[in-house]
């Protein structure tokens, strides 16, 4: 019986130490805090490219990690939608992506990013839609592909 006693003694003695350590200490006033100087941000301007058919493509490289990113932004959201129709824009960028294509089934496309850490979305907005991709380098081509096909299907 003894001994639970002393073991709560200690660990109460531990807490009032610590709480009149913490209380004697002043915290600096905010105005007077020192930072150092942030790093300079140089960002690298974007390549921007026509194509023939009007599609303008901003080309960023960023070595640091071997991922991709690539986002398609499609001029047409909930604004162009008819009164009739109001909600179907949020509608198709709901399922867009999860219904799949005609190769492939929503759940298929699935598995084979999920395999690949990779991911495929779509969104929808008041003044556009998108379609994403984001993967490790080494599997863009396969994914990339998956991309197109759902742009297309």
């Amino acid at each position: 019986m003894q001994a639970p006693k002393l073991r709560f003694v200690q660990i109460l003695l531990s807490f009032v130490l610590l709480a009149s350590g913490l209380g004697t200490a002043q915290p600096t006033p905010w105005n007077q805090l020192k930072f150092p100087p942030l790093p300079a941000v140089n960002p690298q301007q974007p390549t921007r490219i026509q194509l023939g058919n009007g599609m303008v493509i901003f080309l960023q490289p960023d070595h640091e990690l071997p991922l991709i990113s690539v986002t398609a932004r499609i001029r047409s959201g909930s604004i162009s939608e008819p009164a009739s129709k109001t909600g179907l824009v949020g509608l198709y960028g709901d399922v867009w992506r999860t219904g799949g294509t005609k190769s492939k089934t929503g759940d298929q496309m699935d598995d084979f990013l999920e395999a690949r850490a990779a991911k495929i979305e779509t969104g929808d907005g008041s003044d556009s839609t998108t379609i994403s991709l984001n993967c490790l380098k080494g599997d863009f081509d396969p994914i990339f592909e998956m991309y197109l096909d759902l742009l297309r299907n």
